[in-house]
């Protein structure tokens, strides 16, 4: 039985992310570390000397006067000038200090593309402000210009958009009517980060990255901010510095929760898993998906509101410097790519119409879903529901159009996919999903 999704994490990391919780640090210091690390787009060695990456995706932010060390050295740099960038706790984390830092007007509203986690609109209506909805192009998985500017009042006064299952779409005509509205723009791309090449969009006033649980080069969390707006920056530091560090136990309790998930989930131990919990009469994937989550079973807002501490920013840092990120989305992507094109209207895929895609999820319509998902486990592919995304609900007084984020809620089923499978093994997931269900209507 392939799982529904693994963890992007080897048993060297995760021995390395324990052994760091036993080490004394300084949280500062490894937060400047990280955030340089990211702003220079990683370091590579090349016979001992040490050179930058040649990062080329537009969107790329390099720090002025910002430290490189070798790869190898597991030790927080301390010198050179601040980062463009910020690390946090995670991605919830960043838009709330955001929010609060930008202290827009209560009631103010702010248009958010119309699917992502519920914790965002929470955090946004903790602020006394209301998220409205802005349905989705099913090809890109972002709204269009026009659907911006038709749900845009004079009451707007920002734009959460999320980059969905790992597509990337250039922003610039958001950005422009941003920039003559004097909107504050956020970008998320939490299930876009695809290497050190990508660091979002150069005109978005701020760009999240997240590395939790079952991201891409995931430190089993933590997340960073490249934050274009010096006075939003500082503003946002500030802040920050006064809220408690995570302390190296609860990392601790973190790596080995995790530890015992990527145990669970790898492929003769879920299969074996599987059918006890089957015989049991009990429903294994909800179980699972319910104990994934970063933030699952918390009280939020006091949650979030910690800074990262010593032994996340060191693992977090570590991950940053892997040498194999982009190859391993490339490798990732072309596994979706040929599976793909097996499926009997790839059109339909989404976000197969998104400029780039990388396929952190590689998610289709079907009719019924559940019967879906029966069948592929039947034929032992685990697919899931994205039940860690919803449809951001409308205001009491605008009427709800997100016909197409609904519709994906409702009727996205993400393919287990891993890299290497063959094309035999791709067809017999093909297979399953039948011609005569495929394409109803988005």
């Amino acid at each position: 039985m392939y799982p529904p999704r693994n963890f992007d994490i080897g048993w060297p990391d995760l021995a390395y992310a324990l052994a760091a919780c036993g080490r004394e640090g300084d949280a500062d210091r490894w937060a400047a570390t990280v955030e340089r690390r990211f702003a220079e787009g990683g370091v590579r060695v090349e016979g001992g000397v040490q050179a930058e990456r040649d990062v080329r995706a537009e969107g790329d932010v390099r720090a002025e006067g910002g430290a490189v060390r070798p790869a190898d050295e597991d030790r927080p740099a301390d010198e050179g000038g601040p980062a463009p960038c910020l690390s946090a706790l995670s991605v919830r984390s960043a838009l709330d200090l955001a929010l609060t830092a930008a202290s827009l007007p209560r009631g103010s509203e702010v248009l958010m593309s119309a699917v992502t986690i519920p914790d965002m609109w929470r955090i946004v209506t903790e602020h006394g402000l209301v998220p409205v909805p802005v349905d989705l192009d099913a090809g890109t998985l972002l709204p269009t210009t026009g659907q911006w500017a038709a749900a845009a009042t004079g009451r707007t006064r920002a734009v959460v958009v999320a980059h969905l299952f790992g597509t990337q779409t250039p922003l610039d005509p958001l950005a422009e009517l941003a920039a003559q509205h004097g909107w504050l723009l956020i970008e998320d791309c939490a299930q876009a980060y695809s290497g050190p090449g990508f660091r979002g969009s150069p005109k978005a006033d701020m760009s999240l990255f997240s590395f939790g649980p079952l991201k891409t080069a995931t430190a089993l969390g933590g997340a960073v901010a490249v934050v274009r707006n010096p006075g939003l920056l500082a503003a946002m530091r500030a802040l920050h510095q006064e809220w408690p560090v995570q302390t190296q136990d609860a990392q601790a309790r973190r790596v080995a929760k995790y530890a015992s998930l990527a145990l669970l989930t790898t492929r003769p131990v879920y299969t074996g898993l599987v059918t006890a919990v089957g015989l049991l009469g009990h429903d294994h994937a909800s179980g699972l998906q319910n104990t994934v989550g970063a933030f699952a079973g918390t009280d939020l807002m006091p949650a979030i509101r910690h800074r990262p501490s010593p032994a996340l920013l060191d693992l977090l840092d570590r991950r940053l410097r892997a040498p194999d990120i982009a190859r391993a989305v490339a490798e990732r992507a072309e596994v979706a790519r040929r599976l793909v094109a097996r499926l009997p209207a790839p059109s339909l895929v989404y976000g197969a119409a998104a400029p780039v895609h990388t396929y952190w999820l590689c998610a289709v319509p079907t009719p019924d879903p559940d019967a879906t998902t029966t069948r592929l486990r039947a034929a032992g592919f685990d697919a899931a529901r994205p039940t860690s995304l919803g449809a951001v609900p409308a205001p009491p007084d605008r009427p709800q159009g997100a016909r197409t984020a609904a519709h994906l809620v409702r009727h996205a089923v993400c393919l287990p996919l891993r890299p290497g499978m063959t094309d035999r093994t791709l067809d017999r997931m093909a297979a399953v999903l039948d011609p005569e269900d495929w394409g109803t209507a988005r």
